[in-house]
């Protein structure tokens, strides 16, 4: 089996820390460049505590990480300005990109994607890679035309910077986008501004920030004298790992952007 030679931005970041060793121990995967805004310079086997140098060094930018080298899929799990600038020069380059950073601005993620097609790679636009996540997505399609009424509530910690999470703002399109039944009539007309969330594209969503959460994701749906309620919980990086390992592989045979990736976590 031909290895897939990886690129990781946001490396010395908390998914990137998870990521890049079980890239170095995986078989099937060569990670030939490291991006972060730290640590430049550094090998990013040092600059991780990992014992010893493993031959990549950090690279301010993708333009940097691949000099010399070949890549086949950049990884981005770093912030949206980064993501947007890095994976539009990795797509241009004809590499594949996996887009795990979320808030990435609606028109570079629009520019990425029709690059995407011009170049025959792929992009895969992934919101949230986890099992819970991707479960909590099909329930939402799957329960959204029983009930008009929902509300979508996230938890993460004080150190996160977009709100809402792109998680949240993905799970509200494609509640918005599923035919339901007539939602109802909000009665509210007084009290403080924003006191009913955040609306996206008519769906209210609640951003929470507090230190002891990592990431939760509620959907409450409600109809006259009954309610369900799906909840999603995330305490460790670890769950993205194996998920986006097998995207990669995946990716390889997909033109284009795309949402979803057929058989991602199916049984292997």
């Amino acid at each position: 089996m031909t290895r897939i030679r990886l690129i990781v931005s946001g490396a010395t970041g908390a998914v990137g820390r998870t990521l890049v060793p079980q890239i170095l121990a995986h078989e099937d995967f060569e990670l030939v460049g490291a991006i972060a805004g730290r640590s430049i310079g550094r090998d990013v086997g040092v600059a991780l505590g990992l014992g010893e140098p493993v031959g990549v060094t950090i690279a301010p930018d993708f333009a940097a990480a691949i000099a010399g080298r070949t890549a086949d899929v950049l990884v981005d799990y770093s912030t949206s300005e980064a993501a947007a600038r890095n994976g539009l020069a990795a797509l241009r380059a004809g590499v594949a990109v996996i887009l795990g950073t979320t808030a990435v601005d609606a028109a570079a993620v629009e520019e990425m994607s029709r690059v995407a097609e011009e170049r025959g790679v792929g992009l895969f636009l992934a919101p949230n890679l986890t099992l819970v996540g991707q479960v909590m997505f099909r329930c939402a399609d799957l329960i959204r035309p029983y009930f008009g009424d929902v509300e979508v509530v996230e938890f993460h910690n004080s150190a996160k910077r977009d709100a809402p999470s792109g998680t949240a703002l993905e799970t509200a399109h494609r509640l918005d986008a599923s035919r339901h039944p007539a939602e109802t009539p909000d009665a509210t007309a007084r009290g403080l501004p924003d006191a009913r969330g955040a609306v996206s594209g008519g769906v209210h969503v609640h951003s929470v920030r507090l230190p002891s959460f990592y990431s939760r994701h509620e959907l409450l749906f409600a109809r006259p004298g009954e309610m369900l309620t799906v909840i999603a919980d995330q305490f460790t990086t670890e769950p993205l790992v194996g998920p986006t390992l097998k995207a990669a592989r995946l990716l390889m045979s997909v033109r284009g952007a795309v949402r979803d990736l057929p058989g991602l976590f199916d049984p292997d």
